[in-house]
Formats: structure tokens, sequence, C-alpha cells
């Protein structure tokens, strides 16, 4: 009988779990996933998964829930009660949350061992941190939507650096967040950051010494709508992701819906909201696991509710 060494069967058993979960979703139609309606995982505002598939959605609450594929919550780590918890991201163990006072006075970026539940403050001093993304050199990028920013961080020493601060990355519309969703394309040539606000997603180079280049208008919710003689484009644009295909999936909050962006930016190629109790309600975080996307639901007018969504996805993730 053939011997498969540990990492080897490990991939296997990951790949085929993952194969198996996609499929028992239906293309392109949104599902309820979990019910976070809780006192202890209420109003989710964001979501990451680890190599497993494993869900952890963090919110309002101020814990970070653990989610299993079944969508039952297995595990509530404590963060920090009271505050709102939004953007994560899920690093080799450890989770960095954005971790905000729940008047959002002030906010930090938070590492959480996910085997220990242990907290750590990693950088702190910001307005209000939203999303939080990581190049191929491990630096955190984080955005700040009250002040129009995006910010590097040192994961190790928490040094902290004004990567980016434009006007355009504020908020001149509703909700009054400016700067937030954050994304690398594929080369990581780029991150494009997403304006909730002004309904607009943005693109940035990264230049060779790691610097930030010139601000560009990627995709415009209002010309799409006026291009496309549709409505609701980018409405209240939140988290995104890219998917393996180059396309910008954009959690629009205001519309209800995950709205798929065409690679020039120029179109919607799909819109999702479900239908009836499957139906999206702000949704703010998107993650794939597979060929699945799961998609946080803040309900952000009511206190008290929550859920994750998903619905299948291909091509899914890169």
């Amino acid at each position: 009988m053939r011997r498969w060494s540990l990492p080897v069967f490990a991939a296997l058993m990951l790949l085929f779990g993952q194969t198996a979960l996609a499929a028992t979703f239906r293309q392109g139609v949104v599902q309820n996933f979990a019910d976070l309606a809780t006192a202890n995982c209420h109003n989710p505002e964001g979501i990451t998964a680890d190599a497993g598939g494993t869900l952890y959605a963090a919110g309002l609450s101020g814990n970070i829930c653990v989610v299993d594929g079944a969508g039952q919550v297995t595990r509530v780590i404590t963060v920090a009660a009271g505050h709102a918890l939004l953007g994560e991201l899920f690093v080799d163990g450890q989770i960095y949350v954005a971790d905000n006072n729940g008047d959002f006075s002030g906010a930090r970026v938070d590492r959480v061992n996910v085997a220990t539940g242990a907290v750590t403050v990693v950088a702190s001093g910001f307005a209000n941190t939203n999303a939080v993304e990581r190049d191929g050199n491990g630096t955190l990028y984080v955005s700040d939507s009250f002040r129009g920013a995006v910010y590097t961080v040192n994961p190790t020493t928490g040094a902290t650096a004004e990567w980016i601060r434009d006007e355009a990355l504020r908020s001149h519309g509703f909700p009054g967040f400016g700067a937030n969703g954050l994304a690398f394309d594929a080369s990581r040539s780029n991150l494009y950051v997403a304006n909730t606000g002004d309904d607009t997603i943005f693109r940035v180079p990264v230049n060779p010494d790691g610097s930030a280049g010139k601000l560009a208008v990627f995709a415009e919710g209002a010309e799409i709508n006026a291009a496309h003689h549709t409505t609701g484009a980018l409405d209240g644009a939140d988290g995104i992701a890219f998917d393996a295909s180059g396309r910008l999936w954009v959690c629009a909050n205001q519309a209800n819906e995950i709205q798929i962006v065409s690679p020039s930016g120029t179109s919607l190629v799909k819109r999702f909201s479900g239908t009836g109790d499957d139906a999206m309600n702000f949704p703010a975080s998107p993650v794939f696991v597979g060929h699945a996307m799961f998609v946080a639901n803040l309900y952000f007018a009511t206190p008290g509710a929550g859920k994750i969504s998903v619905l299948g996805a291909a091509p899914g993730a890169p």
C-alpha cells in the first residue's frame, strides 16, 4: 500500500473537504448559513477563514465567533467587551482584527491567538480601523475610514506609518465611512480600496520601494448606473475580494447585495441579494472558501440580529 506523507495527506483532506463543502451550495444562490443573532455573536461585520474552512465572525458583540462547516457556532473568543470589531484577517493561527471603541472614539489593531484566545494590541492611535490586508512580505495594511487613509503596520514591532491619505478616501455621502474594504490583486502590484460613503472603488499602485503610487478610480457606482441604466451600483461598497478570474466581489451594504465588478471596472457582471428569509441585510465582509463565498451580514439597523450567508461562487478564490 502506498504511504502518504503527513503534509500530503493533510493537503488532500483539505482539498476534498473544500470540494465537498462548495458542492453543497448552488451557484449564484444566496442561502442562510449560520444564525448569529445571539448575545455572543450578534451584528457580525468581519469574517475570515482558516485553511480548513472554519469561519471566524467578528462584530459589535466584541467577540469572535468560530463557525464550523455545518454553520454551528462552536466557540466564542472574547476580544474586548463592548467594542466594535470590524475587518479580520487570518494568518498562521492568528487573527488580526480591527478593534474600535464602542462609540468609535478611537481604534486599534489586535492579534488574537486562535488556539489560546490570547489578545495582543499590535498598533493603536487610529480614528477608525475597518479592514486589514497583508502583502507578500507580511506587512499589514489597515484602512482608517474616518481619516480617509490606509496605514502600514509591522505585525512584529507594531510600527505604523501612513501609506496613503487622500480627500478622495474620505466619505462625502452615506454612511459616513470612507476608506474601507481592502484587496490586493493577484500580482500584489495594486491595492484596491472601497470608499463606502462615495460608492467608489479606488486602485493604488504599489511602487517598487513599497510606497503608494497615484490614487485612481477603478469603479464608480454613479458611472456604472449611468452607463448601464441601472441603480444601486456599489451602493455602500464595503468589504471586497478578488476571485480567480480577476473579478472583484463587493459587499454593497446599502443595496443589500453582493456585486461582481468586471476586471475593467466598468460594469457589474452579476448581482446577488437572496430572497425571503435568505435575503442579505447590510452585507459587510466576504471571504472565499474554495468555490463558496461566505458573507457577514451586519444588520446595522437591527441590534441583536446577524447571520452569515453563503453562495456558490465559482471560479472562487485564487
